[in-house]
């Protein structure tokens, strides 16, 4: 089971519903301010929602992810209705089934920022809707339900809403409805026709498993635009992922000093690309003692000698961040022998301080694990480089062309509308807007001495 699109509606400079089309290797374009940022951190933040991590739109920390969008009313679009409100919305498939996962936003009274209100989960026959209710409502309860169409209601108070996840809401369904129990409430006849309806839904034969399990089998990690300095000796300190991967040279360290072979595979795996792209040909970490608290570096060989972090170029610290998040998700996960369904890495200028051979192979490397179908990558971008070779793998049949998605921003006005470009197995761009790559024609012309 993936996420196959993501929607919203009257986010900012989004203007009614847009639709995302994912796939495991999408790349965002579009002018500055075009929303690319805010897509990428609405996906985010709706998504750990429904992973029951709760609803931040300003991560303080910085651990979890690298956006602050404002308050409410600097997020909703400013239009002319009285009734303030946006959505977010998933769609994830599983074999034939498709499910649409929807939250409604609002502000609440005594808060500044977003709060959700609603959500909805629809199949294609029907949809089951879950809405805070007031102060006088408790538990859970189930206040319409049309058996015909397939369409259920459910108020829950504020505590029930917040404690589960919208997929712990349906668990709960499944397990109780029919059961009567007083968690939910309402009339026997509509928990009646709810249970047969959830579950009809709940088991899919061929995966044996819930066709709302994504949630539960979900990581998200997105990187900083700008990401950290290096040093020339680093000490020791708390490990906690961030998005400007600061912690990234603890972690090599204690890989290299206590988990040999995953220290290994990743360090094949960094000196291959780094040969590749022309960045560095090894890389290795230098200790200061014996002690796993004293001081290290990190050195690379470029040419010649080894050489500290610090006196390469800077494309190399700002890309290892980057390739170790998502070379290492996979490698961890094989060998604890955990299994993580769905992994999405939402990477901001992956290209910045990169030659364009680097911006390439990269993409390259991007193509080969969304391959390997447990990652899928969402990339904002200013590269043709990075786009160029992802064409070029489909192409050369590395990629299959359904697999990989344009999504170009277009700004009119105060208004940002999105395009879903696709790609034919000669890598040739469908559904290309009219006024895509313009402003490139026009340089060319001037280039070539034309008039304007």
């Amino acid at each position: 089971m993936s996420i196959t699109q993501f929607t919203m509606e009257e986010v900012r400079c989004f203007a009614g519903k847009q639709t995302l089309e994912i796939r495991p290797l999408t790349f965002l374009v579009g002018e500055n301010s075009t929303g690319k940022t805010t897509a990428l951190a609405c996906f985010h933040i709706f998504a750990n929602f429904l992973c029951g991590k709760g609803v931040d739109f300003n991560e303080k920390s910085s651990i979890s992810h690298p956006y602050s969008m404002g308050t409410f009313r600097e997020i909703v679009r400013n239009s002319k209705n009285k009734e303030k409100v946006f959505k977010l919305g998933f769609t994830s498939g599983l074999t034939k089934e498709k499910i649409e996962w929807i939250g409604e936003f609002t502000e609440r009274e005594g808060r500044t920022e977003p709060t959700v209100s609603s959500t909805s989960v629809k199949f294609h026959d029907g949809e089951i809707v879950f809405q805070i209710g007031d102060e006088q409502h408790t538990g859970m309860q189930l206040v319409t339900f049309n058996q015909k169409e397939n369409i259920y209601k459910l108020v829950c108070d504020a505590d029930i809403f917040n404690r589960y996840t919208l997929q712990r809401h349906l668990d709960i369904l499944d397990d109780f409805s029919i059961k009567s129990t007083s968690l939910l409430d309402g009339s026997s006849e509509g928990k009646m026709a709810l249970g047969k309806y959830l579950a009809e839904h709940s088991n899919d034969k061929r995966n044996k498993q819930e066709p709302w399990d994504l949630w539960s089998s979900l990581h998200i990690f997105s990187s900083s635009p700008i990401r950290s300095k290096p040093e020339r000796t680093y000490d020791p300190m708390k490990e906690i992922s961030d998005p400007e991967g600061s912690s990234i040279p603890m972690l090599l360290r204690r890989l290299e000093t206590s988990r040999k072979k995953e220290w290994e595979a990743l360090k094949e795996q960094l000196v291959e690309f780094g040969n590749k792209s022309g960045l560095f040909q090894d890389i290795k970490i230098k200790n200061f003692g014996n002690s796993s608290g004293g001081p290290f570096q990190m050195q690379f060989k470029v040419r010649g000698p080894t050489t500290n972090v610090m006196d390469v170029g800077y494309g190399v610290s700002q890309i290892l961040p980057i390739l170790v998040q998502v070379l290492y998700t996979s490698i961890f996960q094989s060998s604890q022998r955990k299994e993580i369904l769905n992994s999405y890495f939402l990477l901001q200028q992956p290209e910045i301080h990169l030659h364009p051979r680097a911006q390439a192979e990269f993409s390259s490397l991007l193509v080969k694990l969304a391959n390997q179908g447990k990652q899928s990558f969402i990339i904002e971008t200013h590269s043709d480089y990075l786009i160029d070779r992802a064409r070029i793998e489909i192409r050369k049949g590395t990629i299959k062309p359904e697999d990989v998605s344009l999504i170009y921003f277009e700004s009119k006005g105060n208004i940002v509308n999105v395009h879903n470009i696709g790609f034919d197995k000669m890598a040739n761009m469908m559904g290309v807007p009219k006024h895509f790559r313009k402003f490139f024609i026009i340089e060319s012309k001037r280039l070539m001495g034309f008039k304007e």
